[in-house]
């Protein structure tokens, strides 16, 4: 009900902060890349999650835990083809701040 609803909302948005907060290069031992990658993950957890839960008002919980898995995916690759077409190209690390981004999305959608 209600009260399950705002749990999720709440815990959503204390992990969206965490992950923007460390992205906001407060410490010198961060740098450009690092940070970069904080927001690959960040960004890869916020497609999953919000497309999940989109997504299982209108199919089976595995079929929108596929779905939305597979969205995270492509967009982490379609960025990364952008990138390397008209941007400074790919960067090492990108597409794998991407999956474990998507992979924690799973565990916190799972748990």
């Amino acid at each position: 009900g209600y009260v399950n609803f705002k749990l999720f909302i709440v815990k959503r948005i204390i992990i969206i902060v965490i992950f923007l907060f460390l992205s906001l290069n407060l410490y010198p031992q961060f740098n450009k890349v690092e940070t970069d990658k904080i927001l690959h993950f960040t960004t890869s957890y916020v497609i999953t999650d919000i497309s999940y839960h989109f997504l299982e008002k209108k199919t089976s919980k595995n079929k929108a835990l596929i779905y939305s898995t597979l969205i995270g995916i492509s967009a982490g690759i379609t960025k990364e083809i952008i990138d390397h077409k008209y941007g400074a190209g790919a960067q090492n690390g990108d597409l794998i701040a991407d999956g474990l981004g998507i992979g924690f999305s799973i565990i916190i959608i799972k748990f």
